[in-house]
């Protein structure tokens, strides 16, 4: 089975303290003192939603040998790093061959030691996987929560509404030249704050 899997940095420190109180008069009517309250706010980002795919081609899938098998889906990422939301995303796994020009490679492992090869594309439009590009083993890319005139979720899972999105594509020539078996990889996504 494919696994998708994700991670995220996160720290927390919230720190609340008094900077410069000054106590009340003493008064045989009323008393009053001030006291300053402060808080920061680390940069949080937060990826959820992903969900493991498999891949079931059938014959009448790869009769077009010129014609590719995509697979996509859209997930959630959460940053309170300016009102952009910005992140950097990078996505880890097994590399694989090239595949046409400007397409990443990543590949899952088979039978006798074979690989098959496959491209993945990230985006942080919901709407469209392609709009970021390909994305290159480990190569981490600039994205924002509010790209495509998205608001900036302001919920840890976007509210169920998705702000980002992926693709993976095997070419049919590229699994007819497979050896028939199950093919299995891990991808790791991680996101970071800027």
């Amino acid at each position: 089975m494919k696994k998708f899997l994700c991670a995220s940095a996160l720290a927390v420190a919230v720190v609340a303290s008094p900077a410069l109180a000054q106590d009340g008069s003493l008064s045989s009517t009323s008393s009053s003192a001030e006291v300053d309250i402060s808080t920061t706010i680390p940069k949080l980002v937060r990826i959820s939603g992903l969900q493991d795919i498999t891949l079931t081609a059938s014959a009448t899938d790869l009769a077009n040998t010129s014609g590719a098998y995509n697979r996509g889906q859209t997930f959630c990422v959460y940053s309170n790093d300016t009102m952009a939301g910005l992140y950097k995303l990078s996505v880890n796994g097994q590399a694989g061959a090239e595949l046409n020009t400007g397409e990443a490679k990543y590949a899952l492992s088979g039978p006798e030691g074979q690989t098959l090869s496959f491209a993945l594309w990230t985006s942080d439009v919901a709407a469209n996987a392609y709009a970021g590009g390909t994305a290159t083993p480990g190569v981490a890319k600039s994205f924002k929560t509010t790209s495509g005139g998205q608001a900036r979720t302001t919920t840890l899972n976007c509210n169920g509404t998705e702000n980002a999105s992926m693709n993976v594509r095997f070419s049919n020539s590229r699994i007819l030249a497979a050896v028939a078996g199950t093919y299995t990889g891990t991808l790791t996504f991680v996101v970071e704050a800027l």
